[in-house]
C-alpha cells in the first residue's frame, strides 16, 4: 500500500478534481506484477493503467488507494476492468466519499465473488488525497496559508519593508509550495506594495507547472505590476467595477474569499497557497477558509512599531484562541517552520 500511495503522487496536479491514485498488482505468491496511477485528468485511472500492463491476473491480488469507481464519467467503471480480470482480491485504503461512488465500487467486487479488504493505512490515504476529499466535502478548493515573521510576530518593519526576514532555505521551501500548489493567491495592498511575481524560481519547474497567480482586490492596481507582464496566467477577482489590465483575467462579483475558492475549485485549481499579508490571513482565517497553516519564524525581533503578523481575528478572549493539530516544528536554516491544521471554534 506504500508502495501505491507513493506512485499515486505521480499526477501532482494535473488530476484534480480527480483524486490521486495508486495501483499494485501482486501475484499470488507475493511478487509485484505491474504498478500503474492516475497521470491525469480525463486519463486512464490506476486500476485500469495496472491492469493494462499486467497480462495475466487470475488469482492476483490489487492494492489500491481508493475505492474503485463504478460508474460512468471520462472514462468506463474500474470496478467492472477488476471483476473481468481474474483478479482474487482487492486491498483498498479508504472508500471514496464521492456520492458517484460511496461504496458502490466495494459492494460491485464483492458481489463478483472479490475478496475485498477496506481501511488498509486508511489515514495515509487520507492525507494523500485531503485536497481531493475537502473538495468533496465543501465544493472549495483548499487553502494553504503561508506566513514568515519574527519571533515578536511582525512580519514587516514599520516602514513595510520585509526583505528578507527569514533565510534562503525557508524561502526555497515557499517555492516547493508554489511548484505543488494550483495557484498563489495575494490580496491587492501585497501586490502594490511588493509588487511579486509569484512564480517558481528557486526549484526546478517547467512552465506549464507554473501556478495560476490570483489578485483578491477590490480596487484599481496598476497596469505595471510584474504580474501583468509575466508569461502565464494571472486573475483578479474583485467584488469592484474598476478596469483592470488587459493582461489580467478578471472575475467580477467575487465578494467573499469563500466565493473565490468555489470558483477556483470550478476552475479546476484544487490547491491555493496564500501568500497575502496580515489583513487577508485574518479575513481567511475568521471565515474559517484556511485548511493547512505554515508559519516561518526568524531569529530575530522587530519591536512594538512592526506590523503584525496576522490582523484582527475578532477574539476577545482566551477562550476563543485558534489553536493547530497535527503540529509538526521542523528547523529550516535558521528559521523554525510551524506546520499543521487549524482547530476553529464551533460556537
Amino acid at each position: 500500500m506504500r508502495r501505491a500511495m507513493i506512485i499515486a503522487l505521480g499526477g501532482g496536479k494535473k488530476v484534480f478534481p480527480n483524486p490521486l491514485v495508486g495501483a499494485v498488482i501482486l501475484s499470488p505468491e507475493g511478487e509485484t506484477v505491474s504498478e500503474g496511477f492516475h497521470e491525469f485528468y480525463g486519463g486512464v485511472h490506476a486500476e485500469r493503467n495496472a491492469l493494462e500492463k499486467a497480462g495475466d491476473v487470475t488469482g492476483c491480488t490489487m492494492v489500491v488507494t481508493l475505492e474503485p469507481c463504478s460508474h460512468h464519467g471520462k472514462t468506463p467503471p474500474c470496478a467492472d476492468a477488476i471483476t473481468s480480470s481474474g483478479v482474487a482480491r482487492v486491498v483498498i485504503g479508504m472508500k471514496d466519499p464521492n456520492p458517484l461512488v460511496s461504496g458502490k465500487g466495494i459492494e460491485l467486487l464483492r458481489n463478483s465473488g472479490i475478496d475485498v479488504e477496506v481501511g488498509l493505512f486508511e489515514e495515509e490515504a487520507r492525507k494523500l488525497n485531503e485536497v481531493y476529499l475537502h473538495y468533496i466535502a465543501t465544493g472549495r478548493s483548499f487553502v494553504h496559508l503561508k506566513m514568515a515573521g519574527t519571533l515578536d510576530g511582525k512580519s514587516a518593519a514599520a516602514d513595510g519593508s520585509s526583505r528578507w526576514i527569514t533565510g534562503p532555505e525557508a524561502r526555497k521551501r515557499v517555492h516547493e509550495y508554489r511548484r505543488n500548489s494550483h495557484a498563489v493567491l495575494v490580496g491587492g495592498g501585497t501586490a502594490v506594495a511588493d509588487d511579486p511575481e509569484l512564480t517558481v524560481r528557486d526549484v526546478q519547474c517547467s512552465d506549464e507547472n507554473q501556478p495560476v497567480r490570483i489578485v483578491f482586490s477590490g480596487s484599481a492596481l496598476p497596469e505595471k505590476l510584474k504580474l501583468f507582464s509575466l508569461p502565464g496566467r494571472t486573475v483578479v477577482a474583485t467584488d469592484g467595477q474598476e478596469n483592470f489590465s488587459n493582461a489580467a483575467e478578471v472575475w467580477k462579483d467575487i465578494q467573499t474569499p469563500g466565493q473565490l475558492f468555489v470558483k477556483t475549485a470550478e476552475q479546476g485549481l484544487g490547491l491555493i497557497l496564500c501568500e497575502g499579508g496580515g489583513s487577508l490571513a485574518a479575513l481567511l482565517l475568521r471565515d474559517h477558509l484556511v485548511d493547512r497553516l505554515s508559519i516561518f519564524t526568524a531569529p530575530a525581533l522587530l519591536g512594538s512599531t512592526g506590523i503584525p503578523l496576522v490582523g484582527d481575528l475578532g477574539i476577545e478572549g482566551i477562550e476563543q484562541i485558534l489553536r493547530m493539530e497535527d503540529v509538526t516544528v521542523t528547523k529550516t536554516g535558521n528559521d523554525i517552520l510551524t506546520e499543521g491544521r487549524v482547530v476553529y471554534r464551533v460556537d
